[in-house]
């Protein structure tokens, strides 16, 4: 989630000052490519171990964390977005095969349990207070909330879409808001069919006419 604004720069620039000068990256394309390499570990039921993250994040950006091409906020990215393309594709078949919420929930705690903690926050993570919702506590909240294939879902801080996909999954129709740049970018990598705005969230009753 997020509430001020900054972009990912002043956090890398610090770990790229010693780094050779290489081609402009497109971040949010990277961060979905290293997920989708990282997303075979989840289908198979394996633990994505530090090593398998940092190979994953430096074959995507071309370039490693030492080099100045990611940093380690970037990777924890990667993470989450795995998990939504995860939910989209067993998702459904989760859901109809759990014969209870809490067998649900069990299943999200075994998937989020396969990866790594954030360990490490960057200086735009605490600029932007961007605070990840877990796996297992973003199906709670989307339970608690009942969504329907009737509603329209808005997420003010939508982040990498670990709660928007929830409500996909119900079939509801999502407007989706990001203030971070590279956040908003790979939001519309991740749900083309959905509307991402830029605004401030704190602000956002100004300027969305729900």
């Amino acid at each position: 989630m997020n509430i001020a604004s900054t972009t990912s720069t002043v956090a890398r620039t610090g770990a790229s000052v010693c780094a050779p000068m290489h081609a402009p990256i497109n971040n949010a394309q990277a961060i979905y490519q290293a997920a989708m390499r990282l997303l075979p570990f989840l289908e198979h039921g394996k633990p994505v171990t530090t090593a398998a993250l940092r190979t994953a994040m430096t074959t995507s950006f071309g370039g490693s964390d030492a080099q100045g091409f990611w940093v380690w906020k970037d990777a924890y990215e990667a993470l989450e977005t795995a998990q939504v393309l995860f939910l989209r594709r067993f998702g459904p078949a989760i859901l109809s095969r759990s014969t209870t919420p809490r067998a649900t929930l069990a299943m999200m705690k075994r998937i989020a349990e396969l990866l790594p903690t954030h360990t490490r926050r960057s200086e735009e993570s605490q600029a932007m207070q961007q605070l990840s919702t877990p796996l297992p506590l973003a199906f709670i909240t989307a339970r608690a909330a009942s969504i329907a294939s009737c509603d329209l879902v808005l997420e003010p801080s939508a982040g990498t879409g670990l709660l928007a996909v929830h409500a996909e999954m119900a079939r509801a129709s999502i407007t989706l808001n990001e203030l971070a740049e590279t956040r908003a970018d790979l939001l519309g990598l991740l749900f083309p069919r959905f509307p991402v705005s830029r605004y401030d969230a704190a602000h956002i009753d100004d300027h969305l006419a729900l």
